[in-house]
């Protein structure tokens, strides 16, 4: 498949935006970027690259960037593991984070879910080598599912969920939370060598 024209751009606008940070992250479906600019405001020394795929969401988001003048951060348009191979060169991200995917419940739209092993076989690429990737859900099967794909997938090692960055709480993690839905996460690395 041909990569797509407006994410090639987007990658040169990535590349030369986050240029002067010490570390890159990526939060891989953005929604409407609150984790990605609270990320920002507390982690000066990070640029944040946001993926999401509805357009309004990521209007609003680069809306607030601006307004609140925040030169870490930006958002971009685009879905599935595509965009993800598209926008974010190979060996860029210090982290990914996929937080609360849609879970598609219903085994017959299991095949929807994100966190498979193609994806997984992309989001590696992007990784540094000593890359982690955060992911969270409040779907227990979908958690559960996530881990039999890493595992799968093979060669990843659990590592310690919190890091030395400052992180805030994700839109729906605050919602479910609130209705007191348990959450599942992980962090892995890739095994060196």
């Amino acid at each position: 498949m041909a990569p797509n024209q407006n994410l090639l751009v987007a990658r040169e606008e990535l590349i030369l935006k986050s240029r002067s940070f010490q570390r890159v992250e990526c939060d891989f479906g953005a929604s409407k970027g609150k984790f990605l600019s609270e990320s920002a405001l507390l982690n000066k020394a990070v640029f944040f690259a946001g993926i999401e795929g509805i357009s309004d969401r990521v209007q609003r988001g680069n809306r607030k960037i601006k307004r609140l003048g925040i030169p870490n951060a930006a958002l971009w348009r685009g879905w599935g593991k595509e965009s993800l191979d598209d926008l974010i060169p190979a060996g860029f991200l210090d982290t990914l984070h996929v937080s609360f995917p849609d879970p598609w419940p219903k085994r017959r739209h299991w095949v929807r879910r994100l966190v498979n092993i193609s994806f997984l076989e992309v989001a590696v690429t992007k990784l540094k080598a000593d890359g982690v990737l955060r992911l969270q859900t409040d779907h227990l099967g979908y958690f559960a599912s996530m881990k039999d794909q890493l595992s799968l997938h093979g060669g990843w090692i659990e590592s310690p969920w919190e890091d030395d960055l400052q992180r805030p709480v994700t839109e729906f993690e605050t919602i479910f939370r609130e209705k007191g839905d348990p959450i599942g996460r992980i962090a892995v690395k890739r095994l060196k060598g």
